[in-house]
């Protein structure tokens, strides 16, 4: 099985800060970027297979489809099972915590920008250990 991790975001220097960050982090040596939900669905519905998971940084606050009307996406097109969700943003409002934790996809809760620090400790993650055992 492997890892393939995609971030979506609106905002191109986010997404370039999180290439960088995870590339020196030995996080992703390759991650993907989207500016929106929409690619993000096309690209995972073209691409999914049973030996593949997408790890998705995703941002919650974007344009035309918001991460959560992606998240609602991604299970009406019964995409969830080969996808884990980070939910990504620079809102400190607990309610939007307390959202994610309502979709079973979502794994963790992030806030921007991400460093190397959340990056390892991420790897940590019960559902990610998987893929970066030595």
């Amino acid at each position: 099985m492997k890892l393939e991790v995609l971030n979506v975001d609106d905002d191109k220097m986010v997404l370039f800060i999180h290439e960088k960050m995870m590339n020196h982090a030995g996080f992703s040596s390759h991650p993907k970027s989207f500016l929106n939900g929409y690619e993000t669905l096309d690209y995972i519905s073209e691409y999914k297979n049973e030996d593949t998971k997408f790890l998705i940084f995703l941002d919650v606050n974007m344009p035309n489809l918001d991460g959560w009307q992606f998240m609602d996406e991604l299970k009406t097109h019964g995409l969830t099972k080969y996808c884990y969700v980070l939910v990504v943003t620079s809102s400190i409002d607990l309610s939007d915590k307390e959202k994610s934790d309502t979709y079973p996809v979502v794994i963790d809760f992030v806030e921007k920008p991400i460093n190397v620090e959340k990056l390892k400790d991420l790897k940590q993650l019960k559902e990610l250990q998987p893929f970066f055992e030595n």
